[in-house]
């Protein structure tokens, strides 16, 4: 378990106010804040744990931390019952947020209970092995500064061209809020192809298969190889889901200790 008065809450500058106020909420559960201060989170003493998000200014901080084995924190909206750019069930009272120590998404499949899944009543698509076209899901500007992607819509879709016959259906997460749904685009779609974007979870518990980055949640349960573009795999994915809702926590359990006893 790690103890909450030791780490510190990095919160960036420019957020709307509905997401300062959870940002405020949770640091007054915790030892330490730093509000935009970028020296100041370079400079924490080592037995302090930094609590980062997709902020690309803090980008070179943690590549310093990975090289060192420094240990930090990354939070980011939660893989299911989400409130935003979702089309599987909405989440209440903000949603649930993923934490992770030391990466960026889900790495393991960790071997945990149910009851955390069952509670998110997300049903579990059967796949879709006759599929015929590639969904392509663009990353967001953000992302991409924060993983240092910048073009890899272009560059992915030039390499599929190279690989497949296939049609491709490009898209990005703002088509979900103007009405385009991803399960539409994913109707009889082969697989889905993205960076690390929510949408491969997303894609995978509706049935779809996927190819993506390794550091992706999704990877656990799809290839990584785009050669293998043509030999989507379709895995057992209960134990995986039960793994997600081990990470990832409505705003009361971000307040209330639950985070900081079952984070891993």
């Amino acid at each position: 378990m790690i103890d909450p008065a030791k780490v510190c809450l990095y919160i960036p500058p420019g957020l709307k106010n509905f997401k300062l106020n959870l940002f405020n909420r949770i640091g007054a559960k915790i030892g330490r804040v730093i509000q935009t201060d970028l020296a100041a989170l370079s400079n924490l003493p080592d037995d302090i744990t930094p609590v980062i998000g997709c902020t690309p200014a803090v980008r070179p901080l943690i590549d310093e931390w990975q090289k060192r084995g420094r240990e930090f924190i990354y939070w980011d909206r939660g893989y299911t019952r989400r409130v935003f750019a979702t089309d599987l069930p909405v989440g209440k009272d903000g949603g649930f947020y993923r934490w992770h120590r030391n990466a960026f998404a889900l790495r393991s499949i960790r071997q945990v209970p149910d009851d955390r899944w069952k509670l998110q009543q997300t049903p579990i698509w059967p796949w879709n092995q006759n599929g015929k076209h590639i969904v392509v899901a663009e990353p967001s500007p953000t992302y991409q500064r924060f993983h240092n992607i910048e073009g890899w819509t272009e560059r992915t879709v030039a390499a599929l061209k190279g690989l497949t016959d296939r049609p491709i259906v490009t898209r990005d997460k703002e088509m979900q809020r103007f009405g385009r749904k991803l399960h539409e685009d994913l109707k009889s779609a082969h697989v889905l192809v993205t960076h690390g974007s929510n949408a491969a979870v997303e894609a995978v518990i509706m049935g779809c298969p996927v190819f993506v980055d390794q550091s992706s949640a999704a990877a656990l349960v799809g290839h990584t190889d785009l050669s293998k573009i043509e030999a989507p795999i379709y895995p057992d994915r209960q134990p995986w889901c039960h793994a997600l809702a081990y990470s990832q926590f409505c705003e009361t359990e971000l307040v209330d200790g639950t985070l900081w006893r079952l984070i891993t």
